[in-house]
């Protein structure tokens, strides 16, 4: 009689723990499109891939449209539990937690997806991306402020603009001769290029990618507190969602409609 009882307390002690998980969350992203990933007019990539993880976490999930710097600062100050889609910067660091593997550094198995950075010139132009430097720069190179990449390319010793709100703004700069080029996320110019037909016929890609980056969901320092074994578990299961072959689905219909 007393081994039952004390088995009894041991599982109702065991059921907070395992079961510890918060109400509900909320993420907020970027409020401008960022194709493949978010787009205003429909649910995209990044967005049908948060909407597959609330039905395997059983936990409702909010999704909140903010400028991408407002995103973060509503992150570091905890009154959202996450923020996505972030490529590494060390100073985010101060501002929420990726998910880290064993080496000190954010885990690209944990990643949402991968996205890489290009070089944007006028046609004809001889700016050129070698694998390690950019070849024949003269000018300022446009980029947008949410871009990671900046860093790299002052680094560099380049001049960035940063001005613009959105790629096609910062294209046209590159168009109407203001800047020598711009570096941009690759998939998301792409996309953009077909839609003004004026900035493809005068500007091109550069063939060789500049970089590329995982990104990730970062989380609120507080929610990785108060809930560290589940967030452990959100990390891992965005993995599981991403890989999965109803996601893959996904993708595949996402895609073929446009």
């Amino acid at each position: 009689m007393r081994a039952k009882l004390v088995l009894s307390i041991l599982l109702l002690l065991a059921v907070p723990a395992a079961c510890a998980r918060p109400a509900s969350l909320v993420f907020c992203h970027e409020d401008q499109d960022s194709y493949p990933w978010v787009l205003k007019a429909r649910p995209a990539l990044n967005v049908l891939l948060m909407r597959q993880l609330e039905r395997e976490i059983g936990v409702p999930i909010r999704l909140v449209a903010l400028p991408w710097k407002r995103c973060l600062a509503e992150l570091a100050a905890n009154s959202v539990d996450g923020a996505f889609a972030a490529s590494f910067k060390a100073e985010r660091l101060e501002m929420g937690r990726y998910p880290m593997g064993k080496d000190g550094k954010p885990d690209p198995a944990l990643r949402l997806h991968t996205s890489s950075y290009s070089l944007y010139r006028l046609k004809g132009s001889n700016l050129h991306w070698n694998g390690s430097r950019l070849e024949n720069l003269t000018g300022a190179i446009g980029s947008l402020a949410s871009h990671s990449i900046i860093d790299v390319l002052r680094d560099m010793g380049a001049q960035v603009d940063d001005r613009s709100k959105n790629p096609v703004e910062t294209l046209r700069k590159v168009a109407m001769g203001r800047l020598q080029g711009a570096v941009l996320q690759t998939p998301r110019v792409n996309h953009l290029l077909a839609s003004p037909p004026e900035l493809e016929a005068v500007t091109e890609r550069d063939p060789t990618v500049l970089a590329e980056r995982p990104y990730f969901l970062l989380l609120s320092f507080k929610l990785v507190e108060q809930e560290a074994s589940f967030s452990e578990q959100l990390w891992k299961q965005i993995e599981k969602v991403r890989e999965s072959p109803q996601f893959k689905r996904v993708e595949q219909d996402f895609y073929g409609t446009n």
